[in-house]
């Protein structure tokens, strides 16, 4: 039981003590806030230069390992799809090497068969003359995809790497356009001039392929149409002297162009 006479004293201090403790613990709260902040920040820079030196061996492989747009275009004019495989592309590499396999499957067929094609032909009443047409016809666009496959191998190397300045070797250059014509320009990184001169010699070799090696100049022959004949020869031989002028502009314009540009 509580006496009545007892006298509780209640001084400053016992007041100002318990504010003091709250004072002093959120003191101490602050400080380990403050403390905690900046340890957090160097956690997050060590992880970021962790994060940086991880990253630059790989930009270090990539850089060594770009695709020669040369090299690319190169590959694929000779084989449909290898310039794209040269670039890593896969798929369409796979796409272009399965196209150029039907194409050769394709004209062998037609060259062995062509007696026994003419034949069924005639059945539904399609002459030997509307089957050169067809089979010119799918040839021309054919052509179109071959220049198409060395741009698309020369600009995925182009796009993987950096603008690409040529070889600047004009003997190499001016050489390789006595063999192809194009193929010079190729060399030296006028992707514009290379496939103007490979169209050109395409579409030449395409004439007289067409006019040799396949029965076109006998259908009109059997046509007989005197004028019509004597407009193929014109033709053909027009086209033979335009194969040989394409190939001498082409050697001189690539040997010209990289003895500049090893100059400059």
């Amino acid at each position: 039981m509580i006496n009545q006479d007892e006298v509780f004293v209640i001084t400053e201090d016992d007041i100002l003590k318990p504010g003091d403790k709250g004072k002093g613990k959120a003191a101490k709260g602050n400080g380990s806030i403050s403390l905690a902040k900046p340890a957090r920040s160097a956690e997050k820079s060590r992880e970021d230069e962790t994060v940086a030196e991880r990253a630059t061996p790989s930009r270090g492989l990539r850089g060594a390992r770009q695709p020669n747009p040369a090299a690319a275009g190169t590959l694929s004019m000779f084989v449909w799809g290898l310039g794209q495989f040269y670039n890593g592309d896969g798929k369409l590499a796979s796409l272009f090497i399965l196209g150029e396999a039907l194409v050769v499957a394709f004209h062998y067929l037609m060259y062995m068969t062509w007696d026994r094609i003419r034949t069924f032909a005639n059945i539904f009443f399609v002459s030997e003359w509307e089957l050169m047409l067809y089979a010119s016809s799918i040839d021309f666009c054919l052509i179109f995809f071959m220049i198409y496959n060395v741009a698309q191998a020369y600009r995925g190397a182009e796009a993987r790497g950096s603008r690409f300045a040529g070889v600047r070797v004009p003997f190499v250059s001016g050489l390789a356009s006595m063999l192809i014509p194009g193929w010079g320009q190729l060399l030296n990184g006028q992707l514009g001039k290379a496939v103007f001169f490979l169209f050109s010699f395409l579409m030449q070799i395409y004439v007289v392929v067409l006019f040799r090696l396949s029965p076109f100049y006998r259908v009109i022959a059997d046509l007989d149409l005197q004028a019509l004949t004597m407009k193929a020869s014109r033709v053909g031989m027009a086209s033979l002297f335009a194969t040989v002028l394409c190939w001498v502009v082409s050697a001189y314009d690539a040997f010209l162009v990289a003895r500049y540009t090893r100059r400059g």
